[in-house]
């Protein structure tokens, strides 16, 4: 029997709908399965990158930092010789989810403190002391933690004791030192912080320790004043 009429019945249209929803359906979770695998493998590669610095500066005596950019997206290990000893003064990290350029302010109160220096004409008395300088850190150049630069995965903010907020943009740092201890911390990965697939990295101060959880985990009660042992928190 020949049809009458060219086209697609109700019920074939119907039945076509079904299979590209469920072709779009099986497409939409494949790409959300891939992404909760780059997301659990980011923040365990983070976790190994703290765990490392944390180890190298216990074996060599010297002073590591995890240096994050949160606007382009990568960190890197930096080391210094000199002892390292971290400001109280949360206004000069930064202010508003945005991070300083510690390089960058290390910088500046030299040229400062040259340009004091060449004061001419004025009594000793009236000269002003020189500003403690800060500790300078260079790239440590490792194949076994190369700058990482990251891609879908993003570090959403980070969180240390010395910071007046979490970091959403600017620079981040993580400081470790050859005597044992490391900075407390909680950093959130993920591809949008209004997505809830999220990972918490929980950074223990006294032991290194490195905590991967799912799901979004905030600073605990006493963050900012008392260490993992629930002892008041002393400023390096």
């Amino acid at each position: 029997m020949r049809r009458t009429e060219s086209g697609l019945s109700l019920v074939e249209t119907m039945i076509s709908l079904a299979i590209v929803g469920l072709l779009v359906g099986g497409a939409t979770m494949g790409i959300r399965t891939l992404l909760k695998s780059d997301l659990r493998g980011t923040a365990s590669r983070l976790a190994g990158a703290i765990r490392y610095s944390y180890d190298r500066a216990i074996s060599t005596g010297a002073y590591y930092r995890l240096h994050f950019d949160l606007d382009g997206q990568s960190y890197k290990l930096e080391r210094s010789e000199t002892r390292v000893l971290l400001s109280r003064d949360k206004e000069r990290a930064g202010r508003d989810g945005r991070g300083l350029d510690q390089d960058q302010l290390a910088e500046q109160e030299l040229q400062e403190q040259e340009r004091r220096a060449g004061t001419i004409g004025l009594p000793p008395e009236l000269t002003p002391p020189p500003s403690p300088r800060r500790p300078r850190f260079e790239l440590f150049r490792d194949t076994s933690l190369p700058e990482v630069k990251l891609k879908k995965v993003r570090i959403l903010d980070i969180y240390t004791p010395r910071q007046p907020e979490p970091y959403t943009s600017g620079h981040a740092y993580l400081h470790f030192f050859p005597d044992g201890h490391t900075e407390r911390a909680v950093i959130h990965l993920g591809t949008d912080p209004a997505d809830d697939d999220q990972y918490t990295l929980l950074v223990h101060g006294l032991t290194g320790r490195v905590e991967v959880k799912p799901g979004r985990i905030e600073a605990s009660a006493g963050f900012d004043t008392l260490d993992d042992a629930g002892q008041r928190r002393t400023e390096r």
